[in-house]
C-alpha cells in the first residue's frame, strides 16, 4: 500500500535479531502501525535475561526500558535520545581511545529515580505513551561519546551511547557493537527482496502481519541452511565461503517442483521428537552435497570514493 497516496500502513512489527547466529529470535506484532515502538516493548523485558546484550537505536532509550533490562540481568547498548531520560548525576569525561571512525570519550551517569505518579503533562505527541515507572538504577552506567571524523548521512558528527556493560568491555568495543547494528537492516532487505515479506495485496493488518511472520519463519530456515553450507565447506584453515541467500532460494525453487514429482509429499517421513545434535549432524551431512560455487555470494567492487558531479544543464 506504499504506492497509494494516503493509504494506511497495515501494522507494525518489532523484530529481535541475533547477529551471531543470524536468526530472528523474537517478534512482537501490533495492528496499529502508528503506535510507538515503546508501546510494544513490554514483552521484550519479560524475555530478557543474564548473558544478553540488547542493542537498539534512540527510540529504545526511555528509562523504564533501560531499568527493565538491567533488573533482568541483561546488558544494553542504546543510542542516547535528546529528550529522555533525565540524568541525576554525570561524572567527568575522560578519553577512551579511538576507533577507525573517530575519537572516543566516556563518563559515568545515573538516572533520576522513577516517579510513581508523574505530573500530568501532555505528551509531545499523542502516539508517544508516558514512560512507566520501573526499578531504580542500582549502579552508575556509562555514556560513551563518539566524535566522528566524517558526519553521518543525517549530518551528525557526535554519537552518544548508553550502556551498563562492565569496565572490562572497552568503549571501542561498545561503539563497534552499535556500529554492527546495521546488520538488522540487511536482514530486512533480504527478507523483503528475497522472500517478499510485504505482499501488496495484504492490506488488512492481521493478514499483513501473518504474511510477514511466515516470511520470518522461512528466513530462519534459510539462515540455518546457509550456516550449515558454510560450516560444511569451511576449510581447515581460512574463512568459510559466504553463501548468498538469494542464490540459495533460487536453488530451492528450481529443484522443488522436480522433488514433488519424484517424491510426492505423502512419502515424506514425518518428523518425530527432534534431537538437536542428531539434527545438526544430518543437516551438515546434507549440506556437504551442495556445490558451494552455485550458492556463493558474489564479491562487490570497492565503492568509488570520487565526489559526485553536480547537475548539468542541456
Amino acid at each position: 500500500m506504499r504506492g497509494v497516496r494516503g493509504a494506511a500502513l497495515p501494522g507494525l512489527a518489532m523484530v529481535v535479531y541475533d547477529p551471531d547466529s543470524g536468526l530472528v529470535t523474537d517478534l512482537v506484532a501490533g495492528e496499529d502501525a502508528y503506535q510507538h515502538e515503546r508501546a510494544l516493548a513490554a514483552p521484550l523485558l519479560e524475555r530478557a535475561g543474564p548473558g544478553q546484550v540488547w542493542i537498539g537505536d534512540r527510540h529504545f532509550c526511555p528509562g523504564a526500558l533501560l531499568r527493565g533490562w538491567a533488573a533482568a540481568g541483561a546488558s544494553f547498548v542504546v543510542r542516547e535520545h535528546a529528550n529522555h531520560p533525565r540524568l541525576r548525576d554525570a561524572g567527568d569525561w575522560h578519553a577512551a581511545g579511538r576507533t577507525e571512525t573517530g575519537r572516543l570519550r566516556e563518563q559515568t551517569i545515573t538516572l533520576d529515580p522513577p516517579q510513581e505518579h508523574p505530573p500530568q503533562e501532555p505528551p509531545p505527541q499523542e502516539h508517544l505513551p508516558q514512560e512507566p515507572s520501573g526499578p531504580e538504577q542500582a549502579v552508575p552506567w556509562r555514556r560513551i561519546e563518539l566524535t566522528l571524523a566524517q558526519p553521518t548521512q543525517a549530518g551528525d558528527r557526535v554519537l552518544r551511547l548508553w550502556s551498563n556493560l562492565p569496565a572490562t568491555v572497552t568503549a571501542a568495543q561498545i561503539a563497534q557493537a552499535y556500529r554492527d547494528r546495521w546488520r538488522i537492516e540487511g536482514m530486512f532487505q533480504r527478507l523483503e527482496g528475497v522472500l517478499r515479506s510485504e505482499i501488496p495485496s495484504l492490506g488488512h493488518p492481521r493478514a499483513a502481519l501473518l504474511g510477514f511472520s511466515v516470511a520470518l519463519l522461512a528466513y530462519n530456515v534459510l539462515a540455518l541452511i546457509e550456516r550449515c553450507v558454510e560450516r560444511a565447506h569451511a576449510p581447515d584453515a581460512g574463512a568459510a565461503p559466504k553463501v548468498s541467500l538469494y542464490h540459495l532460494v533460487l536453488q530451492i525453487r528450481s529443484g522443488y517442483d522436480g522433488l514433488c514429482i519424484a517424491l510426492p509429499p505423502e512419502h515424506w517421513a514425518a518428523c518425530g521428537p527432534i534431537d538437536p545434535p542428531a539434527l545438526a549432524a544430518r543437516l551438515l551431512s546434507l549440506a556437504r552435497r551442495i556445490d558451494p560455487a552455485r550458492v556463493r555470494a558474489g564479491r562487490r567492487k570497492p565503492k568509488d570514493r570520487t565526489a559526485k558531479s553536480g547537475p548539468t544543464s542541456g
